[in-house]
């Protein structure tokens, strides 16, 4: 172990250097490609670390999940909003798809249950802070109230609206586009050609 890891390690931030080097790996390699002794190389730490300060895979994925929930939610709530509920939920929409576009490897991971702690109080917390604004700019385009963190009730616009981005995500991370779009990328084409016409489509003014 180096110098400057057992510091870091002294200080406090191993968790966050093992965070880092997990979310890089899955940025690269997907979330497949990952392992815990792959983390721990990175991070330059002892290939029991990861198990000792996360519990193991799943509570290190959880962390990245956490991380990437933080980093779509700083993305989506910093859209601008034009007080019309249409355009604002298209908005929202356009914004989940491109950030899925530009990280598919971590859209993946927060998609994947079976990987991840999804009944962690932090990454509940940080899952709903993410969608706030898409779920305020659903509920004023359905005319319903707002989801609440303290009401874990099953909303149907909230579904609907979710499933629509959701699944125009996983059209674009799984390459989907170039089945119709003969062009070097497809994918961004369609993201800024196509799918502002997708979305207009689906949610009208």
């Amino acid at each position: 172990m180096s110098r400057t890891t057992r510091d870091n390690y002294h200080h406090g931030d191993l968790k966050m250097a093992l965070i880092e080097a997990a979310e890089a790996i899955i940025q690269a390699e997907g979330v497949d490609g990952f392992t815990l002794r792959k983390a721990a190389r990175s991070a330059g730490v002892s290939p029991g670390a990861p198990s000792h300060h996360f519990s193991g895979t799943k509570g290190l994925l959880t962390a990245v999940a956490i991380r990437t929930f933080e980093k779509l939610g700083g993305e989506l709530n910093a859209l601008p909003s034009s007080g019309i509920p249409a355009q604002d939920l298209r908005t929202q929409a356009l914004g989940y798809v491109k950030f899925a576009a530009f990280n598919p490897g971590l859209f993946r991971l927060i998609c994947r249950v079976d990987l991840i702690d999804f009944k962690d109080p932090a990454f509940m917390q940080a899952s709903f802070a993410a969608l706030t604004q898409y779920g305020h700019a659903a509920a004023a385009y359905f005319g319903q109230e707002p989801p609440d963190v303290n009401k874990r009730v099953f909303r149907p616009y909230m579904a609907s609206a979710m499933a629509i981005a959701h699944g125009l995500a996983h059209m674009v991370t799984e390459g989907r586009p170039a089945l119709f779009l003969d062009t070097p990328d497809p994918d961004s084409m369609f993201i800024e050609t196509m799918l502002p016409s997708v979305l207009l489509a689906t949610w009208p003014d």
